[in-house]
This record gives C-alpha cells, sequence and structure tokens, in this order.
C-alpha cells in the first residue's frame, strides 16, 4: 500500500513539473547560446566566430517555443544575426522581440539594426526611444552619440514635466 501511495505521489509530482520541463530545457538552451554568442565576440576572427554565431542562433530558434512570450531568444537570434553582419534579418528578430513587450535593451539592438541596415533615421529614432526608456545605457553608444542623444531626452524630459509632450519618442516603423 505504501509503495502504490508513493507511485501515486510521485506521479502527481509529476504531473505537476511536467509542464516546466520544456522552459528549464529552454533555459539551458538560452544559456548555451549566450555563451556561443560570449564565445563569438571575444574571438580573434570572424572565421573564429562564424560557428559560435551559428550555435547561439539555433539554440535561439530552440529556445524560442519553450519559452512563450519571452524575448530574450528573439535577442539572442537577433544579435547572432547583428554580429555576423545581417542587420536586415536581425531587424526582424528585435520586431518579433518587440511583440513580446517593450524593453530599452530590445530597442537599442533595434537601432543598431537599422544602421548596420543603413536606415539612419529608423536608428536614430530606435536609440532615442531606448535611451529614453533607460538613460543608463548611453555607455552602450559612441560617446558623442550618447551625448547628442542623452541631451535630446534631457529636453524631452523638460518638455514633458513643462507639459508640451503628450508621448514617448516613436519607435520606428
Amino acid at each position: 500500500m505504501k509503495d502504490l501511495l508513493r507511485l501515486a505521489a510521485a506521479a502527481a509530482l509529476a504531473a505537476l513539473l511536467w509542464p516546466e520541463i520544456a522552459r528549464y530545457r529552454g533555459e539551458r538552451e538560452l544559456r548555451r547560446g549566450s555563451d556561443a554568442l560570449r564565445r563569438a565576440l571575444g574571438s580573434a576572427s570572424a572565421a573564429e566566430a562564424r560557428p559560435e554565431l551559428y550555435r547561439a542562433a539555433v539554440l535561439a530558434a530552440r529556445a524560442t517555443p519553450r519559452l512563450p512570450g519571452d524575448p530574450r531568444p528573439r535577442l539572442l537570434a537577433g544579435s547572432a544575426r547583428l554580429v555576423s553582419g545581417q542587420g536586415l534579418e536581425a531587424l526582424d528578430f528585435y520586431r518579433d522581440a518587440l511583440a513580446t513587450g517593450e524593453r530599452a535593451e530590445i530597442d537599442l539592438n533595434l537601432g543598431r539594426a537599422h544602421a548596420l541596415a543603413g536606415e539612419r533615421p529608423e536608428a536614430q529614432a530606435a536609440l532615442l526611444r531606448a535611451l529614453w526608456i533607460s538613460p543608463a545605457l548611453g555607455p552602450a553608444l559612441p560617446e558623442a552619440l550618447a551625448k547628442r542623444m542623452l541631451e535630446d531626452v534631457a529636453k524631452r524630459e523638460n518638455d514633458l514635466k513643462a507639459g508640451l509632450l503628450t508621448e514617448p519618442p516613436p519607435l520606428p516603423d
């Protein structure tokens, strides 16, 4: 009888944990993909980085369905494309990440992807929005650009306080 109760308790526990198993697998894949991206960024050459960038993209693709509503796999996939020089492809992933909810790091990387794709006005709009949300991201930009954009953010904040601003800086379409 005790064995039957233990078996029933184990089955009940397994049934409760079953939905989380996929999430745990997604988290592990996301971690391995992030590690691959870090190795690619630390590579001495593009040839050395290429397999790590591919690995990061594959692991991000595996993690995406296991982490529904989580922008991190899409951010990772976009970053792998961005680092490999594929700005337009990166834009698609960052737009998908935005669909899960806006975060300053998504806007920042969206701006970087627009810049890589040669879309300067869109890049500046996304970077301005990122700094509006989180001015602490200023050091992630080149110093002169960050200074100019943070001045724009400060001006807009003053306009907001004065009642002259009705909405935050828009994101590019």
